[in-house]
């Protein structure tokens, strides 16, 4: 199985001394032309700090995103479940977790950033700023990673737990049966219920300590159900629905 996170747009700092990235060396190396374009596309951008801060969405006050992104082949690197931060990362907690907690993660955990593309846990990026919904030349990200959609995919075979923002699910959705989308909400009438507010990213970071916690293996939507029933997570099966299925939170 592999979980998949969205990554965040808060960043830590820094890296481990006299590291750079690597593009060859990060995981799903289908996924290297493009972002090796996605690099070239960026570096154009931050020529221009006016444009640049436009293109992020960023106010006057971003000028040091921009600086970032400029020092990307220089800057240190460290890996990306360490490099995110944020409520998600935080109510994870993965500098908390034992050795075989941690090995569970470096196993089972993604991340799809609009960078990099779908990532490994333990591969090493540096910092950077760059959102699904960024604008580049190249494109829309939502184009330019849907161009790779099934090559991607077609080098994953596990189940995949999607635990992704619906606008990093955008970038590149599971096929279908090839997994399921996690959708966070509150309690309700099936089909009418509305998003869990503020507490959904906290409640996706508590639910991956917990899966890293009890170690399981799911295959099918079933193997994920049956699991949340013993857990005290309330995977509504009979939701299921374009390969999306609730969880259902009480709270806001």
């Amino acid at each position: 199985m592999l979980v998949l996170l969205p990554p965040s747009e808060t960043k830590v700092a820094g890296g481990e001394s006299g590291t750079h990235l690597e593009v060859g060396a990060l995981s799903f190396l289908v996924q290297n032309p493009l972002r090796e374009a996605l690099l070239g596309q960026i570096s154009e951008l931050v020529k221009d700090e006016a444009t640049a801060l436009r293109a992020l969405k960023l106010g006057p006050k971003g000028a040091p995103e921009v600086q970032r992104n400029r020092e990307l082949a220089s800057s240190p690197v460290m890996p990306a479940l360490q490099r995110y931060t944020g409520v998600l990362y935080d109510a994870l907690g993965l500098s908390t977790l034992d050795g075989s907690q941690r090995a569970w993660v470096d196993d089972h955990v993604a991340v799809f950033s609009a960078l990099f593309g779908l990532l490994r846990a333990s591969d090493r990026i540096p910092a950077y700023r760059l959102s699904w919904d960024s604008k580049l030349s190249g494109g829309s990200l939502v184009a330019q990673w849907d161009g790779l959609r099934e090559a991607l995919w077609s080098t994953v075979d596990s189940f995949v737990l999607d635990l992704r923002s619906e606008g990093y699910r955008k970038l590149s959705p599971v096929p279908d049966g090839a997994g399921v989308f996690v959708s966070v909400v509150q309690p309700g009438p099936r089909g009418s219920r509305k998003a869990l507010g503020h507490a959904n990213k906290s409640t996706k970071g508590h639910l991956v300590r917990a899966l890293a916690q009890s170690v399981p293996h799911f295959s099918r939507i079933d193997d994920v159900v049956s699991w949340g029933e013993s857990h005290g997570y309330v995977f509504d099966g009979a939701s299921v629905s374009e390969g999306s299925i609730d969880l259902v939170i009480s709270g806001s």
